[in-house]
């Protein structure tokens, strides 16, 4: 898993190398059996159709990884946008409650240029996440299946275009 990974990050940082890159925050509420919000920062580039993000949930004290591929991309006029995203998640934390869990995702979205020279991007989208992952309770020294088929975050974000 970690070649995979490993993998999917060099081919695109090697993309994002040489492209006009967007960088930025975001925030957003996941709706789950727990409902929480989580902060983080994000990555696109213009050549590629992958974007990554990382958020950190302060609450729960957990931390997601995110790729996602925008794999539909339609202009509604010369400012706005929608998309259709796919990708894959991966999350846990590190307390005695721990968790590790992947999963996938599917979503729409839409994102606003703000100047002509499209400098600063205002986007949102709502994603369906299910996962699957284990649980260890370090008290009790207890391994658990972990799996949530209903998680729905909703995630808004800020990308300056350099």
């Amino acid at each position: 898993m970690k070649k995979i990974l490993l993998f999917i990050g060099c081919m695109f940082f090697c993309s994002v190398a040489f492209a006009k890159v967007g960088c930025g925050v975001q925030g957003g509420v996941k709706f789950s059996p727990s409902p929480d919000g989580s902060t983080g920062i994000t990555i696109r580039s213009e050549y590629t159709p992958w974007g990554i993000s990382a958020s950190y949930n302060f609450k729960e004290k957990s931390a997601d990884l995110i790729l996602d591929n925008w794999w539909v991309y339609k202009k509604m006029n010369s400012n706005i946008n929608w998309f259709a995203l796919w990708g894959m998640s991966f999350g846990g934390r590190i307390e005695n409650e721990s968790y590790v869990e992947t999963g996938a995702r599917v979503g729409i979205g839409i994102n606003a240029f703000c100047f002509e020279s499209c400098c600063l991007e205002f986007y949102t989208h709502a994603v369906w996440n299910p996962s699957v992952g284990v649980n260890y309770d370090r008290d009790d020294e207890k391994y658990s299946f972990r799996f949530v088929p209903a998680c729905f975050p909703i995630n808004a974000g800020i990308r300056v275009w350099l």
